[in-house]
């Protein structure tokens, strides 16, 4: 019964990560690119704003983003659940 509860919290969880989409603002030179870089920490906090407690290593990056622009990143909900997020790279103002 305890497996079952914390498999539905789960796929609630990933429903609401799927429904999402944030935004991360960084300093950008010409042609969008980003001074530095975001990694998974800076998305796990973004999440984290909108109440979705995730640890950093829960975000699936490749490879930090360096561009402004939006993008599908994963995050690893459970052992063999990922959601998906919509995140967007904008320039600070």
């Amino acid at each position: 019964k305890e497996d079952d509860r914390r498999h539905a919290e789960a796929m609630t969880l990933a429903e609401r990560i799927g429904t999402l989409s944030v935004t991360v603002d960084a300093r950008a030179g010409e042609g969008g690119k980003l001074f530095g870089s975001i990694t998974n920490k800076e998305i796990a906090e973004a999440l984290e704003r909108l109440g979705i407690n995730v640890e950093k290593h829960q975000v699936l990056l490749d490879e930090p983003l360096k561009q402004l622009g939006t993008y599908k990143v994963q995050v690893k909900v459970a052992a063999h659940l990922i959601a998906e997020v919509t995140v967007t790279v904008e320039p600070k103002s």
